[in-house]
């Protein structure tokens, strides 16, 4: 059996401490846009597995949970295979995992690899939230009618969380895994809005600000068959809102080891207000 480390020491890159008392937001839409507004923080990252296997981790406490999962799509850049067949396949895992009245996939995907053509399709090299907290149910109502359902959702009678559903393609993850914060570590006040567009305040996404009380996880060599899924945004109050994350170099990874592969999908999910 594969031995793990109990955690690695490494180094992660925030947005700058001097983002918090400032008015106006940060635009991180390019490397160097992002080596400007990022700074580097040595941090532990600790083993998830442990916790999984002792079933202490929880969507609505730590903000992520480790599924197996075996898929029917064999090319997962083929776009009318993930649409056809691994939507459904994540919408049924959702749904039976957090017990939602109904979820719909967001449209727009990323199969991240180390040198994609775009920008945003390469692996994260910052801690971030992939949407921001201000405005949130609006949102999930645009994705919620962007999938085509005729159905109502009002604020008044529903929440609205979102998830991320991630996972190796290719192979398993030999290097640049996931990082995430621990929900219950974060505290509201270190997310702050940005902005992903070069000279625009709309679109924004949000980020984290480090701060020592957060408590750092990875599923080290994940396998083609585990899905690591995680809290993206939560209107529910009393629960983990959001779980920021970002690939990391990993010191104890070989010299000689594939370049990871990727993919997230991510669902929003109704849940009726009690």
């Amino acid at each position: 059996m594969r031995q793990h480390p109990v955690s690695v020491e490494t180094e992660v890159a925030f947005l700058k401490a001097e983002w918090r008392e400032r008015k106006d937001i940060p635009h991180i839409y390019s490397r160097q846009s992002r080596l400007d507004n990022t700074e580097r923080y040595h941090v532990t990252i600790h083993n998830a597995r442990p916790r999984h296997t002792a079933g202490d981790l929880d969507l609505d406490d730590s903000g992520f949970i480790l599924v197996e999962h075996e898929s029917k799509v064999a090319d997962f850049r083929d776009k009318q295979q993930v649409a056809d067949v691994y939507f459904s396949e994540m919408r049924d895992l959702i749904l039976a995992e957090t017990g939602a009245a109904a979820a719909f996939p967001v449209g727009f995907y990323q199969v991240r690899s180390a040198d994609p053509a775009h920008f945003f399709d390469a692996y994260s090299l910052y801690m971030h939230c992939d949407f921001s907290p201000n405005g949130w149910p609006k949102l999930a109502r645009h994705f919620i009618r962007a999938a085509g359902t005729e159905a109502e959702y009002s604020d008044e009678e529903w929440d609205f969380a979102l998830y991320n559903l991630w996972r190796p393609v290719g192979g398993p993850v030999e290097q640049d895994p996931l990082a995430l914060i621990d929900a219950s570590t974060v505290a509201r006040s270190d997310i702050v809005e940005y902005s992903p567009v070069k000279d625009r305040d709309d679109g924004r996404a949000a980020v984290p600000l480090f701060n020592p009380a957060q408590i750092l996880y990875y599923v080290p060599h994940m396998q083609l068959n585990e899905v690591l899924v995680f809290k993206q945004m939560d209107s529910r109050s009393g629960r983990a809102m959001v779980c920021p994350h970002t690939s990391f170099h990993d010191p104890t990874a070989k010299s000689d080891s594939r370049a990871r592969e990727s993919i997230d999908i991510r669902m929003v999910c109704v849940f009726p207000k009690r």
